[in-house]
């Protein structure tokens, strides 16, 4: 396998037109911000300088089985796909930033076909990107990482991401190394249309990223209030939310409850991750929310924690007695006898702070049957 940490070569290839020197002392190398990777220009075109390796930290943010088939072997262009989110977690930063593997990179035509990982290769590349080479921990949603790009990535579609630009050697790997364990999510940042979206229904583009869609991509987010109004509901599947006024594209995960229950009618609330696709527009548009958190049919909320622990699509008296478990007090983590601390948050953290209080338990309350 490819758990560890390359530790020393010599001189990095070319990739994509920049020669990368030497492996970087790690320790001494100083953070770049989120908010400066993705920034952008007037057309939407990002900035930053792909041209050494870079060391950015954050909190992981979703479970790539829950956005991407990872399955090697898959059909496709690129077969196989792994990509995780990482927020900011610094005051003085903001946004996030996507990791992303492929496993037929030699499909692309600047690439030798050798370039694909076959599939014993692809297995052991995404079992050292999710977990911690020191510790072998398997990583979370909710851990705080740092994440070593060598080669510093590629931008792709209105946002920079974190790759190994197209190539397998591990000499343009990155590595994702663990700072803390389960802090827990991001609150998410609750938004509502009309900060996204114009009189006109289209999307608000700033470069400055002070407003509009630049200033929440990659980041935990929260809208509540909202209807769907056009639906392929189905894992893997885009709908269409609305609050009457605007709407906005929502892509929903490959969690089996969108195929099992009918979508929730209404007004809902959605906890989701803010991304941006623009494959038209040259990344002034095209932002979109994707749920990386499966549905259980509850009726109120997608992608945020529901109360139904057993996801028996109710809340009844074997949820209450889990959320007993759970409940821990105000600004302090869960310390539950019978369930995991991400289990519970996941579960019952309704206001999404890190921990399960009275304010969470009059949430569980209102939807009590």
């Amino acid at each position: 396998m490819k758990r560890n940490i390359v530790t020393a070569f010599t001189v990095l290839g070319l990739a994509a037109g920049h020669l990368f020197a030497v492996e970087p002392d790690w320790g001494s190398l100083a953070y770049t911000a989120h908010s400066a990777y993705q920034a952008v220009d007037g057309s939407g075109t990002g900035t930053f300088p792909l041209d050494a390796p870079v060391k950015l930290r954050g909190v992981l943010l979703n479970r790539s089985a829950a956005m991407l088939n990872g399955t090697a072997g898959t059909p496709g262009f690129l077969g196989a796909q792994w990509q995780v989110y990482v927020q900011a977690d610094q005051p003085s930063d903001f946004g996030g930033t996507a990791c992303y593997l492929g496993q037929y990179y030699g499909n692309f035509p600047f690439n030798p076909p050798e370039e694909s990982y076959s599939d014993a290769e692809w297995n052991d590349e995404v079992d050292r990107v999710t977990h911690d080479p020191d510790s072998d921990r398997l990583f979370q949603p909710g851990d705080v990482v740092e994440i070593r790009a060598r080669a510093p990535g590629l931008f792709f579609n209105g946002k920079t991401n974190v790759n190994e630009q197209h190539l397998k050697d591990p000499e343009f790997d990155f590595d994702i190394v663990l700072l803390e364990a389960d802090r827990g999510l991001p609150t998410p940042t609750l938004i509502t249309l009309a900060d996204v979206k114009d009189g006109s229904d289209d999307f608000i583009f700033d470069a400055t990223r002070a407003s509009g869609g630049e200033q929440y991509q990659g980041s935990l987010v929260r809208i509540n209030g909202v209807e769907i109004v056009e639906s392929t509901w189905s894992a893997d599947g885009t709908v269409t939310i609305t609050d009457g006024v605007n709407t906005f594209p929502l892509k929903l995960g490959l969690g089996a409850g969108f195929d099992l229950y009918a979508p929730p009618v209404g007004p809902i609330d959605i906890v989701a991750i803010f991304d941006q696709e623009d494959g038209t527009s040259g990344g002034i548009a095209g932002y979109r929310l994707w749920v990386t958190r499966d549905y259980d049919d509850n009726g109120w909320i997608v992608g945020g924690p529901s109360g139904d622990f057993d996801a028996d699509g109710a809340l009844t008296d074997a949820d209450y007695a889990m959320f007993a478990d759970c409940m821990a007090g105000p600004s302090v983590a869960p310390a539950p006898a019978f369930a995991s601390i991400s289990a519970c948050r996941e579960a019952f953290d309704f206001d999404m702070d890190r921990d399960i209080d009275l304010d969470d338990f009059a949430t569980f309350q209102e939807h009590f049957e």
